[in-house]
């Protein structure tokens, strides 16, 4: 078992740089991209983020609310990619998705550093570090799988030996469903955990 995984791993590799260098490349444009934003699109978002903040320990909707939500939301995200992974053109689509994950947070990390500075920066690290540290691994983890299968079966098509698409199904949405257990984990965290720290450095965001 061990000598498969690590063959696995193996041939895999290049993949799995590919995707990493997506995500991470997703995180620098997100950052980037504060710097294209006028004036009043800062005012905005510095506005939006004041009534989170102001807002957010009378939130009606609770853990629980907040757990369905993000729930909701990164189980349709992976839904997506397993869905496109199917295709034979699908891996560029799954390697775009894979680098808006990573600008969105990007975006947020950097928005929260340039308002707040080293505040803003201990701030990220309570509201957006936990779940994610769950949360990217598993993204990372279907984005490759995904990516891989869907380059299978294009590779195969072009050297005229058809990948079964019946027969590989199983396994690749095995992986997908072990991927799904591990995110409903992050999400957990997102609802209950997280939510204990934002409130929590809350006051040092608003010094």
């Amino acid at each position: 078992m061990r000598r498969e995984i690590e063959e696995y791993f193996r041939e895999n590799m290049g993949i799995y740089i590919v995707i990493i260098a997506l995500f991470a490349g997703g995180v620098l444009a997100g950052a980037l991209a504060l710097r294209g934003l006028g004036e009043q699109q800062l005012l905005d978002l510095n506005r939006y983020f004041d009534l989170f903040v102001d807002g957010f320990p009378e939130s009606p909707a609770g853990p629980g609310g907040l757990f369905r939500q993000a729930l909701n939301l990164n189980f349709r995200y992976l839904l997506l990619i397993w869905f496109l992974g199917l295709f034979l053109y699908g891996f560029p689509f799954v390697a775009g998705l894979v680098g808006l994950r990573g600008f969105s947070l990007g975006f947020t990390v950097g928005f929260l550093v340039r308002r707040n500075a080293l505040r803003g920066a201990l701030f990220a690290t309570g509201a957006v570090l936990p779940h994610n540290l769950i949360l990217i691994p598993t993204l990372i983890i279907g984005g490759m799988t995904a990516f891989s299968f869907s380059w299978l079966r294009l590779r195969s098509s072009l050297e005229q030996r058809p990948c079964s698409l019946r027969e590989y199904i199983g396994p690749y949405s095995l992986m997908f469903l072990l991927v799904a257990l591990l995110t409903g984990t992050a999400v957990f965290v997102e609802a209950y955990i997280s939510p204990v720290f934002v409130k929590l450095l809350i006051p040092t965001i608003r010094l």
